[in-house]
């Protein structure tokens, strides 16, 4: 009788660990919870509290209209923000033109949308300015000078305006000093308080700067070729069903009211809209990159 219930116990024991195991490859790798969920990285040199603030409206529309959570997560610094997409921290992300070029690359993002700036335009212009009291009118002029860049991983406040000073016979790296601010803001007062004698940043945004901060002292002296504007994009191994829906979502967003009304706030960060996303932009990053010697 011992042995009869002994074999029953191990009998049902073994139910069990089959029923377990069977249930474990049924089960997604993710957690079901998680699966209604995504993690939307901004890349801003805006404070945190800020970001939140003026991304909240996108991601609670992108959250009505695609029926999942939309977490904003914003990493102070631009590298911070590419290792988070690199390590799979976020899933869907805003970022430069540079880095999503980087990224793509080595087949860690895809694209979702574009942004159009509020000049209508995918793609911008980098502005070089400095004290209106200076000697310094050209580019020839910023020999030996100190150039005032927003941070090494960006577009408009880096790439461009570094690739302009080449074409213009100035080698930025070797017959200047470069410095990096963080933030726009710190670039023009470096200016007016002569910590550096030129500065250069996305054309669209001095504009914006100029009604935030008196720039009556400064002057533009030059502006760079076209680069491509901000980029929606996403991690390479989100199903291709969620990133057809989010394209949807997102360019249609002008078609409906409350999209509307979501972009009109976002004029204040440059943004118009976004639209579909053209590959042939990339060529005008690499000849960037190859023209300012950031690569060969």
């Amino acid at each position: 009788m011992y042995l009869s219930k002994l074999r029953k116990s191990s009998y049902t024991f073994i139910k069990v660990c089959i029923s377990i195991v069977c249930l474990c490859l049924c089960v997604p790798s993710t957690l079901s919870a998680n699966d209604n969920e995504m993690k939307f990285g901004v890349l801003s040199l805006a404070p945190p509290s800020k970001i939140y603030k003026n991304w909240k409206p996108f991601a609670d529309y992108l959250s009505k209209e695609s029926g999942m959570s939309i977490k904003i997560v914003a990493p102070r610094g631009f590298g911070k923000l590419k290792k988070m997409a690199e390590n799979k921290k976020v899933d869907i992300f805003y970022i430069n033109s540079h880095i999503f070029y980087k990224l793509k690359k080595s087949a860690k993002a895809v694209p979702i949308a574009q942004m159009e700036n509020i000049s209508n335009s995918i793609t911008s212009q980098s502005d070089i300015f400095v004290r209106g009291d200076s000697n310094i009118n050209t580019i020839s002029d910023l020999k030996g000078k100190t150039i005032a860049f927003v941070s090494p991983m960006g577009a408009g406040g880096y790439l461009a305006p570094r690739a302009y000073l080449y074409e213009q016979g100035l080698s930025s790296k070797d017959e200047t000093t470069e410095k990096f601010t963080k933030n726009l803001t710190n670039s023009i007062y470096d200016i007016l308080l002569g910590k550096a004698d030129a500065a250069t940043m996305c054309g669209v945004n001095y504009q914006l700067m100029s009604k935030k901060i008196d720039t009556g002292e400064l002057k533009v002296i030059a502006s760079s070729g076209q680069y491509p504007e901000n980029v929606l994009a996403a991690r390479s191994d989100i199903a291709n069903d969620r990133i057809k829906q989010l394209i949807e979502i997102i360019v249609n967003m002008p078609n409906k009211k409350d999209g509307r009304s979501v972009l009109e706030k976002m004029k204040q960060m440059k943004i118009k809209r976004f639209v579909e996303y053209d590959a042939k932009v990339e060529a005008l990053t690499k000849k960037l990159l190859q023209t300012g010697r950031f690569e060969k």
